[in-house]
């Protein structure tokens, strides 16, 4: 969410940006990211407060490069889901950014996990694709969750689009 959030900003207001630093990222307007089952089971399990459920959810659905037992992986999850809930009525939608994507003109750097959903994949992709100068960098230990998977290779991506910039 937080790669569809700063894409958006970047449209809306591309002086403020200097670079993006993409990581599995998702995109308003981009048709098929999300699949319905997938949201009917974490609306089934979410009106059933079954948190064990979601981390489960969670686990095979966006950590599918840990081990069996991925305790740090599901430490996040349980950290990060009680705040989808309580920030999901107040969401406000932004608009489609999928179409725009070759209006961006900055250094931009767009990682995706290999073993991440093949929906995500595709989408990174082609984001990849219409982003005008982006930089593909294919994560082949990663899964949605590259920040734990190769913690380096995500600090030196930064950094080196940092020192890209002007």
């Amino acid at each position: 969410m937080g790669g569809a959030t700063a894409l958006s900003l970047t449209l809306d207001e591309p002086g403020r940006v200097a670079g993006l630093a993409l990581f599995v990222p998702g995109v308003t307007g981009y048709e098929g990211l999300s699949s319905p089952q997938l949201m009917a089971q974490i609306e089934t399990l979410a009106k059933d407060g079954d948190m064990d459920g979601l981390v489960a959810l969670g686990l095979r659905t966006w950590a599918a490069a840990g081990v069996d037992e991925d305790e740090e992986a599901a430490a996040h999850l349980r950290g990060a889901i009680p705040a989808w809930f309580t920030t999901h009525p107040y969401q406000v939608p932004d608009a489609p950014a999928f179409d725009r994507l070759g209006e961006l003109a900055l250094p931009c750097v767009l990682a995706l996990g290999e073993r991440d959903q093949a929906e995500v994949i595709r989408c990174n992709e082609e984001m990849a694709a219409r982003i005008p100068g982006c930089r593909l960098v294919r994560m082949p230990g990663s899964d949605h969750l590259p920040t734990l998977r190769e913690p380096e290779t995500v600090a030196d991506l930064v950094l080196e689009l940092g020192d890209s910039l002007p």
